[in-house]
């Protein structure tokens, strides 16, 4: 049962899975009727701004849980150099909240001496949608370079440092086989993308043409402090969801990718090369 759960949990959260929503929200809006999102952003932004402070901390709240489970499913070693990079997160979601309030002041500032406005909800936006991209990537990325040590039976700092000291001789494969995970990690995105566009949608509207249901998700007005966490709980399932129909991609692209691994194709050059001994020859 536990393998079996781990075995879930890596399919839905492992990898680079997640990105997609963060890079292309529409990927998760798409599982959600576009009747009820209007209604409750117009619920939300005319009649309950009060309780955007509150949506908020449980989105982060939410990210923060999932990217802590992201960095298990990533842990190879000790527990404590896993809390290490646990409190490494909070950290980093610590600074974001900080860079976020600076940028209201800002905002508040400039809105209230100079009359520019238009500018807070845009900044808040792209600040979280490049925080959330950019630390997934990083992480997938380190754990693709760090998994051919792993493989070795080496711990996390071991790995670390056999890793810098590869990188200081090797520093043009390393950039470009990390150009190259980025490159193909985005064109997963969009070819995601143009899959539910024109193969998954049209199935899901045809299916709801048919029988009279429509299969996609609804958010509640906000009306009352619990259709806050109603409304989360929703956003988390298309989340999962959206996972979930994203991972042959992820599957098929870790096999591509790991087979350009410059560490692994070394080694394999090395393990080539290497003759045997005869018995009785030094």
């Amino acid at each position: 049962m536990q393998q079996r759960v781990k075995g879930i949990t890596q399919i839905l959260f492992g990898e680079f899975n997640g990105i997609q929503v963060f890079l292309a929200p529409i990927a998760l809006f798409y599982w959600i009727q576009s009747s009820t999102i209007l209604s409750a952003a117009t619920s939300l932004l005319s009649f309950r701004i009060h309780y955007f402070p509150l949506l908020a901390f449980l989105i982060v709240f939410s990210y923060t849980m999932f990217m802590s489970l992201k960095l298990n499913l990533f842990h190879q070693g000790a527990k404590a150099e896993f809390w290490e990079t646990i409190i490494e997160l909070h950290v980093s979601v610590m600074a974001l909240i900080l860079i976020a309030l600076i940028v209201y002041a800002i905002s508040g500032f400039v809105a209230y001496f100079y009359g520019i406005t238009g500018t807070l909800k845009t900044t808040m936006y792209l600040l979280f949608k490049l925080y959330t991209a950019l630390l997934i990537a990083y992480h997938y990325l380190l754990n693709v370079w760090l998994k051919p040590y792993y493989l070795r039976s080496y711990g996390r700092n071991r790995a670390y440092r056999a890793l810098h000291s590869w990188v200081r001789i090797n520093k043009l494969a390393f950039v470009r086989y990390s150009a190259f995970i980025l490159v193909v990690v985005y064109a997963a995105v969009r070819l995601y993308l143009l899959l539910i566009n024109y193969a998954i949608i049209p199935v899901m509207e045809g299916i709801s043409a048919y029988t009279g249901l429509d299969l996609r998700l609804k958010l509640l007005p906000f009306m009352h402090v619990d259709d806050i966490f109603v409304n989360v709980g929703v956003l988390l399932l298309a989340f999962v969801l959206s996972n979930l129909l994203f991972y042959p991609l992820i599957y098929w692209i870790k096999q591509f990718i790991q087979m350009f691994n410059p560490i692994q194709l070394k080694a394999a050059q090395t393990k080539q090369t290497t003759i045997p001994l005869e018995e009785g020859q030094i």
